[in-house]
């Protein structure tokens, strides 16, 4: 199923660890288990393949449920103020990190999952 979500400004830890999201308001119709996503994002029709965190984020010891996406293979020259998203397949659960490279190094899998579950190559 497609969403459409409104983009908001995050904390910027995504960046710092190289791998930098946009962060959505989750929309009110939106339902689905908790956990780490590959799927597509469309902005302004133009289609991007991404990978999604769907939950709290307990290596910063955030409990609040958050969904944010990586573009992947993509830099946007400016923020879309609303996108519209689908996941295609779940690829894990959400866990905790002993530190944020150890987060970022299973983002970095992650997102390797994500590439071929949809298909696309690396650059």
């Amino acid at each position: 199923m497609r969403y459409t979500a409104t983009v908001i400004t995050g904390k910027g830890r995504g960046r710092r660890m190289k791998f930098p999201t946009l962060n959505l308001v989750i929309p009110p119709q939106f339902s689905a288990e908790k956990g780490i996503y590959a799927g597509w994002v469309w902005i302004r029709g133009k289609q991007y393949p991404g990978a999604f965190h769907f939950g709290p984020i307990p290596t910063f010891g955030e409990s609040a449920v958050s969904l944010e996406v990586f573009l992947i293979d993509t830099e946007l020259a400016e923020t879309p103020t609303k996108i519209e998203f689908e996941f295609v397949k779940r690829l894990r659960e959400i866990r905790s990190f002993p530190n944020p490279e150890e987060l970022a190094a299973q983002i970095a899998k992650d997102v390797g999952d994500a590439r071929k579950i949809l298909k696309i190559r690396g650059v």
